[in-house]
């Protein structure tokens, strides 16, 4: 079957076309053209079943302790399910330890899966050692978006941490992982995967020092909590912040620090 035509939509305008053009012809502004996936045939589908307000089950007491006290509260209480969490940071600062930490806490009594793009398996069981405790976390050494997805839906583990969604690449794509197309995608997808899986789902992104391609900003709109992983790499301290919490307040601030075993949490900063 033929592959169905790429196109190329105006961030600025809405603006779309076949192919890339650096100045858009709706706005005028410059390099705002980037790609999308191609849009899927239209089908019909039957309507859905509507629901009372009143009939709807929050679950407030089913949130998911992650272990890292400061990493609980700046989230609320603990991971909500079905919820898709951003955390950010630039590279170096600790985010990989921290969540393969908290992965480890809540793999003793859920099932933790850890989808990682950067790292080889073997060089995450090095950390794990160091860590300790981390024997029950599950790990997929993957960065195709489909093959993610599938074992995200057939596998279904309460949480899953994706490090990071900047290596992530989709087939029907043709610009390279990392690109604001791609990630738009992967975030977009794992979304739905999150909320009709019921996988509180986590991702890291990387931060650049402009904001540019490689940072979460263009997510921050699609998930329901965003975090601020912030810290010099050559001092112990770091700072946890929230910036948007659908399920919590962002007032709260977690402070960390690096240790040999991994990140602790610092009550009384």
């Amino acid at each position: 079957m033929a592959k169905a035509a790429t196109i190329f939509a105006c961030s600025e305008c809405g603006y779309s076309a076949g192919r890339w053009f650096g100045k858009c012809p709706g706005c005028g502004t410059f390099g705002s053209l980037v790609e999308e996936a191609p849009p899927e045939l239209r089908r019909s589908a039957p309507p859905a079943r509507l629901l009372r307000l009143v009939d709807v089950d929050a679950e407030e007491a089913a949130r998911i302790g992650t272990g890292v006290d400061e990493l609980d509260r700046v989230l609320g209480g603990g991971l909500v399910p079905a919820s898709l969490v951003l955390v950010g940071g630039e590279p170096g600062v600790g985010k990989s330890t921290l969540l393969l930490t908290a992965l480890a806490t809540i793999s003793r009594d859920r099932r933790a899966l850890l989808v990682t793009g950067e790292e080889s398996t073997a060089q995450v069981k090095l950390r794990a050692e160091r860590l300790g405790g981390a024997e029950r976390v599950e790990i997929l050494a993957e960065t195709e978006l489909a093959t993610v997805c599938a074992t995200l839906e057939r596998e279904r583990p309460a949480v899953c941490v994706v490090d990071s969604v900047q290596t992530l690449y989709s087939a029907e794509l043709g610009s390279a992982p990392g690109s604001v197309a791609q990630v738009r995608e992967a975030a977009s997808r794992l979304l739905r995967v999150a909320k009709e899986a019921g996988v509180a789902t986590i991702l890291v992104g990387h931060v650049t020092k402009d904001g540019a391609v490689a940072g979460p900003r263009v997510l921050e709109h699609l998930v329901d909590c965003v975090l601020q992983f912030e810290g010099d790499r050559y001092h112990a301290h770091r700072i946890l912040r929230a910036t948007k919490n659908r399920f919590g307040s962002t007032n709260e601030l977690g402070v960390l620090e690096m240790r040999g075993a991994g990140q602790v949490g610092v009550p009384e900063p």
